[in-house]
């Protein structure tokens, strides 16, 4: 009697080959999903942070915003784009009262900062793919009278009551327009 050797075919070996190979390309293609996935999701996670961490600089200097002047006899200027005021600078950034200048350069919203009419360095980018800003203000005229939202602050010497802040941004992240009151509200007692 002879044994027969029993084994796999080369038509079963190239089968289960196959199936390994469709099965390795689905493993691989739900391990760069999810890569991606993380990737997407750092993404907004870091946007929401620029997002929010310059809108809290944005009210905590805006709101302590001091009828002071720089040193040419303003204290707050303010157009669409720009705006200039003296602030306390938070004590964790060096603290002090410096001059506080945004501008929208570009896609990006800068900060300066300068005290005693020396800058402290180059300017900061404060937010970054800014498609639109508007900066809008509301106060007080020197008749007392409660202005409407106005494009540009056409009194220098007086601060406004408040400030509105509108932007649309790239990315995932939108801007919530901001309203922020000053909280120093001298703009009555200016002499202009």
């Amino acid at each position: 009697m002879t044994q027969q050797q029993r084994g796999f075919t080369l038509l079963e070996i190239l089968l289960v080959l196959s199936l390994l190979g469709v099965l390795l390309a689905l493993v691989g293609g739900a391990i760069l999903g999810a890569n991606r996935a993380v990737a997407k999701a750092g993404h907004y996670t870091e946007r929401l942070d620029e997002v929010r961490a310059a809108q809290d600089f944005l009210r905590r200097a805006i709101g302590q915003a001091l009828p002071l002047d720089d040193g040419q006899q303003r204290v707050f200027i303010g157009s669409a784009q720009t705006m200039a005021f003296m602030a306390p600078l938070s004590a964790n950034l060096g603290g002090g009262i410096v001059l506080h200048s945004l501008a929208l350069h570009g896609r990006h919203l800068d900060v300066a900062l300068s005290q005693n009419g020396q800058p402290w360095g180059e300017p900061q980018v404060l937010l970054h793919q800014v498609r639109r800003l508007q900066f809008s203000y509301r106060g007080y005229s020197p008749k007392g009278e409660l202005t409407a939202w106005l494009d540009n602050w056409p009194w220098p010497g007086r601060l406004p009551r408040t400030v509105q802040i509108a932007a649309q941004l790239g990315g995932p992240v939108p801007w919530t327009t901001e309203s922020v009151t000053l909280r120093l509200d001298l703009s009555t007692v200016a002499g202009q």
